[in-house]
């Protein structure tokens, strides 16, 4: 069968499109001939990841980066769909991370296998983390170290304010004068103690005499204090609250009686504070008594005694 020119060019300009295409998709990472399963991971942030990067697991390249877009939520979170290889397996409870796969940042993707053994199902999403950069853990790491050496900058900066201020001419002539004041001090102290020596000789004599005579009569001592005891013993032992107890409670009885006598009340409240009653039993005395003086005076005026009878007047 004889081609026309035509049909060659033709055939010819179809087959070197279609090995571009292939060509394209290989450079990307597409196999068009190889039987890839679909997976999904949600990332509120990709940190620059792009379609066509790779995806590893266990630093062996397993798949690509098929695409990513906005979830149609419009919420901001993007969906990643990952293509991996068949033959490869993936539990269900494997992560997708994203990562720096080397120090300029370069973004890709690594499946963290988890220990479930059932497989992830064609299509079902992965649980997404997003790993810090090495930028990222440089700055985590130099953050806290920063704000130490700020603060080492300031302390060192007060430090040196307090330098200049301590050899300033005013602050160096007070500094010396202090020092001759307290010499001059210690001088008068030590000379203290070289004239009072013999007075302290004395004292510390006293106080070993004394210390001597404790000891000697420890046991004495001892003894007074074990009579004590008992004394104590005895009178927690004896009803002392009891007897104070009872006289409190005569003293209250006192004191009702002397507030009732001091009100009026009663034979000698009416004694003590009424002086009608004293004046009535006054008079009483007085006439008893004039009535025996005249008694004795005059006894037949109040006696009559006859032998024989009544006299007759």
């Amino acid at each position: 069968m004889n081609l026309s020119k035509e049909a060659k060019v033709g055939i010819l300009v179809t087959a070197a499109l279609a090995a571009l295409i292939w060509g394209l998709n290989y450079l990307k990472g597409k196999d068009v001939f190889t039987s890839r399963n679909k997976y999904f991971a949600v990332y509120q942030n990709v940190d620059g990841l792009v379609t066509s990067n790779p995806v590893f697991m266990n630093g062996y390249r397993i798949g690509i980066v098929n695409s990513i877009d906005f979830m149609p939520d419009n919420s901001g979170r993007l969906l990643v769909t990952l293509l991996i290889d068949n033959d490869v397996f993936v539990s269900k409870n494997s992560i997708a991370r994203i990562f720096s796969s080397d120090l300029i940042g370069t973004k890709a993707m690594r499946i963290d296998l988890g220990n479930d053994p059932t497989p992830i199902a064609d299509k079902d999403t992965l649980k997404a983390e997003l790993e810090y950069s090495l930028a990222q853990k440089v700055g985590e790491e130099v953050g806290p170290i920063k704000d130490k050496t700020e603060r080492l900058i300031v302390t060192i900066d007060s430090l040196a304010s307090m330098l200049y201020l301590l050899f300033d001419p005013g602050t160096k002539n007070n500094l010396r004068e202090g020092i001759g004041h307290l010499n001059h001090t210690l001088g008068a102290v030590d000379q203290l103690m070289t004239d009072d020596r013999s007075k302290l000789n004395v004292m510390l004599s006293n106080l070993s005499s004394i210390t001597t005579n404790i000891r000697d009569n420890n046991q004495q001592i001892n003894s007074i204090l074990d009579n004590l005891s008992k004394v104590s013993d005895t009178l927690a032992a004896s009803n002392f609250a009891g007897t104070i107890a009872k006289a409190d409670k005569t003293m209250e009885e006192m004191s009702q009686v002397m507030e009732k006598i001091n009100k009026g009340q009663g034979t000698l409240g009416q004694m003590v504070n009424n002086d009608s009653l004293y004046l009535n039993l006054d008079q009483t005395a007085r006439d008893l008594d004039a009535l025996l003086k005249d008694l004795k005076s005059n006894p037949k005026r109040y006696v009559h005694f006859s032998v024989f009878g009544k006299k007759a007047n």
